[in-house]
């Protein structure tokens, strides 16, 4: 049975850490280290993911930090917009795709996961 679950991400224009480029994406993983990528995770659902301009969603947990990038990007992803995302029994996986669309209505159709790079803080 495939699972939809809503993810609103707000626009919060005062709040700097939403300036979310790939400058920021760099600022979130220094000191990180990179594990073998892996195609499902189980997100918490209790902390939204971060958007990463038209690149990537940035998700966390105790342990790690994931990296979900795009199959061919997503030009799309911007902060303030919504983001629907269909997993299966609560996981994401590789091949999953993410509707993007404004709260207004407009639709900017689909973007798919290509993987999650999960990050752990180096030793």
């Amino acid at each position: 049975m495939r699972l939809a679950v809503a993810l609103v991400v707000a626009a919060l224009a005062a709040s700097p850490s939403l300036a979310a480029g790939p400058d920021y994406l760099d600022q979130l993983l220094k000191g990180k280290v990179a594990e073998p990528a892996k195609r499902c995770i189980f997100p918490d659902r209790s902390v939204q993911p971060e958007i990463i301009d038209g690149t990537a969603l940035v998700y966390r947990d105790a342990r790690f930090t994931y990296v979900a990038r795009f199959k061919g990007g997503c030009p799309a992803l911007r902060e303030g917009r919504r983001l629907t995302v269909r997993g299966t029994g609560g996981q994401l996986c590789e091949n999953d795709p993410v509707h993007v669309s404004e709260t207004t209505g407009h639709d900017f159709g689909f973007c798919t996961f290509a993987g999650f790079t999960p990050y752990r803080k180096a030793r």
